[in-house]
């Protein structure tokens, strides 16, 4: 073995172990996973993750979205607030507001980079993802959105994380059954939605929830959902 293979290796079971460390401590202490999650990113600057995204960015659907951008400007929280009741901005000031995250409404200059735009917008439909999906903000419902993008993009930094979501269980035997039934939600989910990045969301926040299920076709999906009295209580919305 010549000197580079061995700094290669070396290297590869270094990130390996940190990646470890993330996936351990986050699973124990899910609370704390912005302060344990600091490794996750070491899946994410793969050279097997930039193929991932690139497959799903050059797919037509994304391709004519990033042609033709929606705005990156969002209405702020009390303008959602006075949206109809049931519409998506209603529905995700709700849900904003519940876990205080004001920031994502905060303007900020639009992304120049078509690389800078893809990650902003990512970060903010998350939310967006899961007020559509009725996931609640538990481990369970981390898993349920987590398994929806490892299963569709098969990108290593989702799967990262997933890990830790799956191994919750062993710390908490109480909340095993229903993270895993969120994990087959999230699943099943992908089987029927390709991905979520492309709807244009923004073009689109005082149409009724109901209405973009309806059209994303997860209508009676929905109904199975393991979440669906979270739901219910948090938006006062039947599925």
């Amino acid at each position: 073995m010549t000197e580079q293979q061995g700094f290669v290796r070396s290297s590869f079971s270094k990130d390996a172990t940190k990646l470890g460390i993330s996936i351990l401590q986050t699973a124990k202490q899910p609370d704390k996973i912005f302060q344990h999650g600091r490794y996750f990113g070491i899946p994410g600057n793969t050279k097997l993750q930039q193929e991932c995204i690139e497959r799903i960015m050059d797919t037509p659907t994304v391709q004519n979205l990033l042609a033709n951008r929606p705005s990156s400007m969002w209405p702020d929280l009390e303008q959602m607030a006075a949206m109809p009741k049931g519409s998506l901005g209603w529905c995700v000031q709700l849900r904003l507001q519940k876990l205080g995250l004001s920031f994502l409404v905060n303007q900020s200059p639009v992304p120049e980079s078509q690389e800078e735009f893809v990650i902003s917008r990512s970060v903010r439909l998350h939310e967006i993802h899961h007020t559509i999906l009725g996931l609640p903000i538990t481990v369970a419902g981390e898993a349920a959105a987590t398994a929806f993008y490892a299963s569709t993009g098969s990108e290593p930094f989702d799967i990262g994380i997933l890990s830790s979501w799956m191994l919750r269980g062993a710390y908490a035997p109480s909340e095993r059954r229903l993270i895993w039934d969120g994990i087959g939600f999230g699943i099943a989910v992908g089987q029927t939605v390709p991905e979520l990045f492309s709807p244009r969301w923004e073009d689109g926040w005082e149409r009724l929830i109901i209405d973009w299920q309806n059209e994303l076709g997860i209508t009676q999906l929905l109904k199975t959902s393991p979440f669906k009295d979270d739901f219910v209580n948090i938006y006062g919305l039947s599925l």
